[in-house]
């Protein structure tokens, strides 16, 4: 089959899925289609530009007017392979379970400090879901530590001591109350790279994890935990 073959195969599957995407069942432009989606699909959002190159390449193609039988432009195998690829993204996004399902390591709203800081040395995490019996009440990290021990420099060494400080306490002095979002096990991995992109612009604080429960709701027992560098561990973003 002629690389021209493959390309127009593949773009023509991926209109067909943005249809279907969004539930159109009349003629709409594929760029419009585009726009739409985007909005509700993160594979979309993350290929946009490449998907948006694509269309004049294959407008060259098929409005040739000897196409099929010969094509005006061959595709290089690696642009359609690309393509096919994104298709292959679209139809079948990997999940973020089982990918990051994992035992999360919970604070107390009333742990110390003290335990806080072990935790930290064992299992090299930098992150902490805190729960007060079961409702989430927020998200201990280093940079909140940190702010919290810059804020009460004076006494702090006397506080460490007596296993005065708490969970509890450095949470009431964390300004990153948004910081976190709990999401369903099925979310796929280009959904949740668009939520620490635009998590700033929505609520003027970085995303510092995502939780993972079996249908987003924080009252359920964790299934995993996503941050920055983990998401950059994964393979899916280094594709092509």
């Amino acid at each position: 089959m002629r690389n021209s073959e493959r390309f127009i195969l593949a773009y023509n599957a991926i209109t067909k899925e943005l249809e279907k995407m969004l539930q159109i069942k009349k003629y709409v432009p594929f760029h419009q289609l585009l726009e739409m989606a985007k909005k509700k699909n993160g594979v979309i959002e993350h290929y946009l530009n490449d998907l948006r190159d694509i269309t004049y390449l294959r407008n060259a193609i098929v409005h040739d007017k000897n196409y099929p039988e010969t094509a005006i432009a061959e595709p290089h195998t690696h642009i359609v392979e690309k393509l096919e690829h994104i298709l292959k993204e679209i139809q079948k996004p990997q999940k973020v379970i089982p990918l990051f399902k994992k035992d999360v390591k919970t604070l107390k709203a009333t742990s110390t400090l003290s335990e806080v800081l072990h935790l930290m040395k064992s299992y090299s995490y930098t992150q902490f879901p805190a729960f007060n019996d079961n409702q989430f009440v927020g998200l201990i990290t280093d940079r909140s530590i940190v702010r919290w021990m810059a804020q009460n420099i004076d006494d702090i060494e006397v506080k460490i001591r007596k296993d005065d400080i708490k969970v509890s306490d450095i949470l009431f002095v964390q300004k990153e109350k948004k910081n976190v979002v709990f999401v369903d096990k099925n979310q796929n991995l280009f959904d949740i790279q668009q939520k620490f992109l635009n998590h700033r612009d929505q609520y003027l604080t970085r995303l510092e994890a995502v939780l993972i429960t079996e249908t987003g709701d924080p009252l359920e027992k964790l299934l995993g935990i996503i941050t920055p560098f983990d998401l950059l561990q994964t393979n899916s973003f280094k594709c092509y």
